[in-house]
């Protein structure tokens, strides 16, 4: 049974699998994860850019129809099955990923607070943000390690693509977060009000 919903949102490169990561490790047993990744459209259903590159930094490149569906499903109970998002590795789209509804559900991507049926489904958000250059820096080591990008490739999307679509879309909502975590060489104190809030949630007696 779901008793708590936080979304985590922010930029890309600002750390919100490591933030998860803490809270799998904080709350053992009792998180589930529903990540936005695992809804983009086929590539021949993107948007592409002027000079006939793909732009993924769209909201328009989620299957935001699909990605609804599977969220009220898992809210209100019921386990979910997510085709897993290749990022370029071919062979990670032929993975699938089954979802069990835990009393702690984090909802994660760039487009969380975007949506507001998405919104409405939150009972608490929170907005990761860090230093651009540093930013940029992890999106770089990521691409070219994780997702088979060359660095030309990587810079091309973080100018034409990235930056301009995170300040569209995703940095407005900001302010209207329930708490801003920095997170530069680590995160910052917030961390704890995070953590203290799942605990205040879900150690209640039902």
């Amino acid at each position: 049974m779901v008793r708590f919903i936080v979304g985590i949102t922010g930029g890309s490169g600002v750390g919100k699998t490591t933030l998860i990561n803490l809270l799998y490790k904080e709350f053992q047993g009792r998180v589930s994860t529903f990540s936005l990744d695992n809804y983009y459209r086929p590539k021949e259903e993107q948007i592409k850019d002027e000079n006939g590159v793909i732009n993924f930094d769209l909201p328009t490149a989620l299957n935001d129809a699909n990605l609804k569906k599977d969220l009220e499903l898992l809210v209100s109970g019921q386990r979910i099955e997510q085709p897993v998002y290749g990022f370029n590795n071919p062979e990670r789209e032929k993975q699938h990923l089954y979802i069990e509804p835990r009393e702690l559900l984090i909802v994660e991507g760039l487009y969380v607070m975007y949506y507001p049926f998405l919104r409405e489904q939150l009972d608490y958000s929170v907005y990761l943000t860090v230093d651009r250059s540093l930013q940029l820096e992890r999106r770089l080591k990521r691409d070219m390690e994780e997702r088979n990008y060359t660095r030309e490739d990587i810079l091309y999307q973080w100018n034409n693509h990235v930056i301009p679509s995170y300040d569209a879309h995703v940095l407005p909502f900001k302010k209207n977060a329930d708490l801003i975590i920095t997170n530069n060489e680590q995160f910052d104190e917030n961390i704890h009000i995070l953590m203290d809030k799942i605990h205040e949630k879900l150690d209640v007696p039902q």
